[in-house]
């Protein structure tokens, strides 16, 4: 039975992953900068903040696209960085941050 991502957060505290075409989270994307963003969990939260990105991060709210800078966001929050979208677990799980906790195998 799969585990709930936004449980297993806890085990991220205090971790940070770079988001970008240089980082722990590899968007193989021209639109997206070589250092994007960056996630960062604290007090079992997930803090996202653009690191100055050429095209900017976008969070999807009512079916719109809002620049976001940095703040806290949901493990399900629909994310746009350069033309994919994303959410805060999927990238997570990109950097096998979930991936590792679900292998029963």
């Amino acid at each position: 039975m799969d585990k709930d991502p936004i449980q297993e957060l806890s085990l991220l505290e205090s971790r940070s992953y770079i988001i970008g075409r240089e980082g722990h989270i590899y968007i193989n994307d021209p639109t997206v900068s070589k250092q994007h963003a960056e996630i960062r969990v604290t007090n079992g939260e997930v803090y996202l903040r653009d690191l100055g990105s050429t095209n900017g991060t976008f969070l999807i709210k009512n079916n719109r696209l809002v620049p976001f800078h940095e703040g806290y966001v949901q493990v399900h929050q629909p994310i746009v960085l350069g033309n994919r979208q994303y959410t805060v677990q999927s990238l997570l799980e990109i950097a096998g941050a979930f991936t590792a906790q679900y292998d029963d195998s």
